[in-house]
């Protein structure tokens, strides 16, 4: 089970080099919350759908990733809506992301299909905590504020990988199958605002790398991707009004310079 902490990342300059340092917050209380924030986000994800199954209403015996069909509703109130880039996005009809100020981004989690192989321990761990660095990353780029704090003007973000479905056999030609899901949540409600889905295959490719290499390559380069920009940009291209006591600082946020 990954530490309760509140994990604190620093912006990196290189692929590869992940500058991670963990930090105790000083308010146990909200470390210990963030973490059940994720764990609730998980169950929210998991029953979400439109069908039984995954949220994206496939059935849990329909295969992976590939075949999943998005509804265009699920379950707890959110609507699929258009968006330019890779996945299914959906959002709450009254969402009013862009009155918010700023994001805390929620630890990254992973759930597995129960006939799937297990990724290593320690490589599951790095994963994850890469996860949480893209997205400060690209949060960053953006010009999104970062809390470390839930509050009243503050969305959780969260992201993982769901309903993984890792081959056992070092000679399938599909290694793998997943659902790289991001979510935002009020963060003092845990009311789901927007969740972004994108399917992702591992395929076996020439090369003579083994599976594990495979692997490997496959999940770093799912979270070089990752990517909140297009999610947001959709979210914000109503305005929504500042939330009380709040400026509404995220009605800008990934437009270009000087843009309104």
């Amino acid at each position: 089970m990954r530490s309760p902490n509140l994990v604190k990342c620093v912006p990196t300059q290189s692929k590869g080099s992940i500058a991670v340092s963990i930090a105790v917050s000083k308010v146990a209380s909200t470390a210990v919350l963030l973490t059940l924030l994720a764990s609730m986000l998980v169950i929210s994800l998991g029953c979400g759908g439109a069908t039984s199954g995954g949220p994206d209403g496939s059935s849990a015996s329909s295969g992976g990733a590939e075949a999943a069909r998005a509804p265009e509703a699920t379950r707890d109130g959110l609507i699929k809506v258009a968006m330019d880039g890779s996945g299914d996005l959906f959002l709450r009809p009254d969402h009013g992301i862009g009155g918010y100020d700023a994001i805390v981004i929620a630890p990254a989690f992973v759930t597995y299909r129960r006939t799937s192989a297990r990724l290593d321990p320690d490589d599951e761990e790095v994963y994850l905590v890469s996860l949480e660095q893209a997205l400060l990353d690209e949060a960053n780029s953006i010009g999104v504020p970062i809390e470390y704090e839930i509050g009243e003007c503050v969305i959780k973000i969260g992201i993982g990988f769901l309903n993984v479905d890792l081959a056992k056999s070092a000679a399938a030609e599909v290694l793998g199958e997943m659902i790289l899901v991001i979510e935002y949540q009020d963060s003092l409600s845990g009311e789901s605002l927007l969740r972004l889905m994108v399917p992702k295959t591992i395929l076996r490719e020439s090369g003579g790398m083994t599976r594990a290499e495979h692997v490997s390559a496959s999940f770093d380069r799912m979270i070089d991707e990752v990517n909140i920009t297009n999610a947001l940009r959709s979210a914000t291209a109503t305005p929504s009004k500042p939330r009380p006591g709040c400026e509404g600082r995220l009605v800008n946020a990934g437009l270009p310079s000087g843009a309104n």
